[in-house]
């Protein structure tokens, strides 16, 4: 009997992922738990392991393609009885989806209207890919995003030959076609906006046409280009969606770090011989930004539809930067840990992230983000929020500035604090109150 393998869910917002690369050829032997094939959504490159031990009978997703969440990728054969896990045959709705033990409390926003507008039509180019997915020729988000961003037509696209299973056009058919596309292209209908799934209806255009012309880039014969990675193509799609999604707004404040920037200096070293880990200011952040959340539960929320979802928990997401993009692992329960407890969670997610080592897990849930663009010498920033998340909250660099202190000049290290969050849900005043608790329990820490 086969054993069927699917497409994990890497994250709360994915939906879909792409192979790129396969780590076994069809016939071959693989062991339970032994890597199969590696994924990378705009959350994680991560090695998916065999869920059951056998032979690996058909490969059904090429290399370079993306498909949803769920989808059959590989059927494995003469699997031991009862060695397939949930896992490798998980139900859609869940596929390897975090879900909290919690029942989300959920209140009105707004009342529904009584007669609510008519919604408009679908796209012309919408319902030009429906007909051409029905006549059998099926086009990937990534082969749709890819080929809207230089402007391929619908019917220069539909040309290109496939080489994915059944003739599927993948995106490495279309990377290949663009290098030796002609200047000139015998093809006239655009292909707009072809998106998978469908943007909200946007009352200014509701058909969501390309830029025009003029605002568009041709590459000069000498340019050099670079594809983007799949997790670099993620994480625009993810960013785009992000500013679709939410109206976002950002607040700052400054922070006065001498306290905890003395402590630091003075018990580092004794606290890294002790406990294992560095002493960095992430720690204290993080402490301070959970003690709010639990003051002010609306930053620790999600929209759903006009409900909003207040979560029991803090999973606190710390961005991580990597050479090819920005991860996101998360600290479970970070409520119910003391200082100690998350400097070592935060040491050890950030390494696993640097060597690669996440799996599905450790990206997934979220319920509030942590990014630190100030180790990079950024003043500050407006962070983008990660949906379905309401807020972020992003670090500066600590800068020393002369500072008036009891009628006195003092020079002190300072750090902007940047908070953006969901205007839907969170008013100004309380996004600022929210961000003016972080900086008090900073500035007046009790130190560990």
């Amino acid at each position: 009997m086969s054993t069927e393998v699917v497409m994990p869910q890497m994250g709360e917002s994915i939906t879909e992922g792409t192979i790129v690369k396969w780590l076994k050829k069809p016939g071959e032997r693989i062991e339970r738990d032994e890597p199969l094939f590696e994924i990378t959504t705009d959350k994680v490159d991560t090695e998916v392991p065999a869920a059951a031990a056998g032979v690996l009978e058909q490969i059904l997703v090429q290399e370079g393609e993306t498909v949803a969440v769920g989808t059959v990728v590989a059927t494995l054969g003469n699997a031991t009885a009862g060695a397939a896990t949930e896992a490798s045959a998980q139900p859609k709705e869940s596929a390897g989806h975090f879900r909290s033990s919690h029942k989300p409390k959920t209140f009105q926003r707004k009342a529904k209207a009584a007669n609510p507008p008519p919604q408009p039509p679908p796209p012309p180019a919408a319902e030009a890919a429906s007909a051409h997915a029905e006549r059998g020729q099926r086009l990937s988000p990534a082969v749709i995003s890819l080929a809207n961003r230089h402007r391929l037509p619908m019917g220069e696209l539909l040309s290109i030959s496939g080489s994915g299973a059944g003739g599927r056009i993948t995106k490495k058919d279309v990377q290949a076609y663009i290098e030796r596309r002609p200047t000139s292209p015998p093809f006239a209908t655009p292909l707009q906006a072809l998106q998978a799934p469908a943007p909200p209806p946007v009352a200014a255009s509701a058909t969501a046409p390309l830029p025009p012309p003029q605002y568009l880039y041709r590459p000069e014969p000498d340019d050099k280009l670079i594809p983007m990675s799949g997790m670099r193509q993620q994480i625009a799609d993810h960013m785009i969606w992000s500013q679709q999604i939410s109206a976002q707004v950002t607040s700052f404040t400054e922070c006065d770090m001498h306290r905890i920037a003395r402590h630091s200096d003075e018990h580092g070293a004794h606290f890294e011989e002790a406990e294992g880990v560095p002493l960095s200011f992430t720690p204290f952040v993080a402490e301070a930004t959970v003690r709010a959340l639990k003051e002010f539960p609306i930053f620790n929320a999600s929209v759903v539809g006009d409900q909003i979802a207040l979560k029991k928990h803090v999973h606190l997401g710390i961005a991580v930067a990597l050479e090819q993009g920005l991860i996101v692992p998360v600290i479970r329960d970070a409520d119910e840990a003391n200082f100690v407890g998350l400097a070592r969670s935060i040491h050890k997610v950030a390494e696993k992230a640097r060597r690669h080592g996440l799996v599905p897990e450790d990206v997934q849930g979220a319920t509030f983000t942590i990014t630190n663009p100030g180790m990079f010498g950024g003043l500050t920033g407006t962070p983008m929020i990660a949906q379905p998340q309401v807020a972020i909250l992003g670090l500066g660099a600590i800068q020393k500035k002369p500072v008036v202190v009891d009628d006195a000049i003092a020079i002190r290290p300072i750090m902007v604090l940047a908070l953006t969050f969901d205007h839907r849900i969170i008013d100004g005043a309380t996004g600022f109150q929210f961000l003016e608790r972080i900086r008090i329990r900073l500035e007046q820490f009790d130190l560990p």
